[in-house]
C-alpha cells in the first residue's frame, strides 16, 4: 500500500498549527503530532519516526527552532523544513547552520507549502547520497523531471506532480523492460525510464538482489523457488545461471 509522507509540526501559536495540520491533511499528508517546544518535538520526533520536520524557527521555550532542530537532526538526519517570516531575517543565518531542506514563509498558501515539501524532499534525497559524483537520488523522464528519490529505507515516484512514498518493504521485484523498467510493488506497477542497473545501485539495499539481467527482486517477499525460478505471489521470475550464486549468497546477509 502507498503510504502518506508523515509530517510532525512543531508550532507553539496553536491557531497556527491547527491550520497548518488541516492544510496538510487536505493535500494527503499524515500529520504524526504537534509539538509546541523543544521537549515535545524531541518527544514525539522519536515517538512517530516522522518523514519531515515543518518547524518554526522562533518557538518560544528554552530552545528555539533553531536549537532544536539540532538537536532532531542528532536523533536521525530527515527533510527540514523551516517555517519562518519577514520579520525573523536575523534568524536566517544562524538556521543555514542546521542545513535545512526548505524554508517556507509566512505566511503562505496550499501551493507554496506543498511545493516546499517536494523540494525539501528532492534536496534531502540529494544531499544525503554523498559516496556518489553525480546527483544519484534523482532519476529523470523524458521531460528532464525528477521521478524518483531515494532516502532510508523509503522511495519517492513522482505522479501528477507529488512525491509518492513507498516502503522497500513493498517492493516485490523491479523488471527490465525496454527502454523502461517496472517496479512491481504490493500495490501497483510503476514504469520509468531508469536502466535496471541505475536501481540496483541506487536502492542498494541487501533484501534486492540481481537474479537475471532483467530482473531484481526483493528476496524478503519470496513465496518459493528452485533452481530455475522464482515465485513471488503470481509472478514466475527466472533465475539467471550467471546470477545464482549471488541469488543464494545473499540468504546470508539477512
Amino acid at each position: 500500500m502507498n503510504d502518506q509522507v508523515k509530517i510532525l509540526i512543531v508550532e507553539d501559536e496553536s491557531i497556527v498549527a491547527l491550520d497548518l495540520s488541516m492544510r496538510l491533511q487536505k493535500e494527503g499528508y499524515e500529520v504524526v503530532g504537534i509539538a509546541s517546544n523543544s521537549d515535545d518535538a524531541l518527544a514525539l520526533f522519536n515517538e512517530q519516526k516522522p518523514d519531515l520536520v515543518l518547524m518554526d524557527i522562533n518557538i518560544k521555550g528554552n530552545k528555539d527552532g533553531i536549537e532544536t532542530a539540532k538537536e532532531l537532526k542528532k536523533v536521525q538526519e530527515i527533510p527540514l523544513i523551516f517555517l519562518t517570516a519577514f520579520s525573523q531575517n536575523e534568524y536566517v543565518s544562524r538556521a543555514k547552520s542546521v542545513n535545512p531542506s526548505a524554508y517556507l514563509v509566512k505566511p503562505f498558501n496550499n501551493d507554496s507549502l506543498h511545493t516546499s515539501i517536494q523540494i525539501a524532499i528532492h534536496n534531502f534525497a540529494l544531499v544525503n547520497k554523498p559516496t556518489d559524483p553525480q546527483p544519484a537520488a534523482e532519476s529523470r523522464d523524458d521531460t528532464g523531471k525528477e521521478t524518483l528519490l531515494f532516502f532510508n529505507n523509503y522511495f519517492f515516484v513522482k505522479h501528477n506532480y507529488r512525491f509518492n512514498k513507498f516502503s522497500l518493504d513493498e517492493l516485490l521485484f523491479a523488471e527490465s523492460d525496454n527502454n523502461y523498467i517496472k517496479l512491481v510493488t504490493t500495490s501497483k506497477k510503476i514504469a520509468l525510464r531508469v536502466s535496471l542497473q541505475y536501481i540496483a545501485e541506487k536502492f542498494n539495499h541487501p533484501a534486492l538482489v540481481r537474479v537475471h539481467r532483467g530482473f531484481i527482486v526483493n528476496i524478503k517477499n519470496i513465496d518459493s523457488f528452485n533452481e530455475e525460478e522464482i515465485i513471488i505471489g503470481p509472478h514466475q521470475i527466472p533465475i539467471g545461471r550467471n546470477y545464482k550464486d549471488d541469488f543464494l549468497k545473499s540468504f546470508r546477509y539477512l
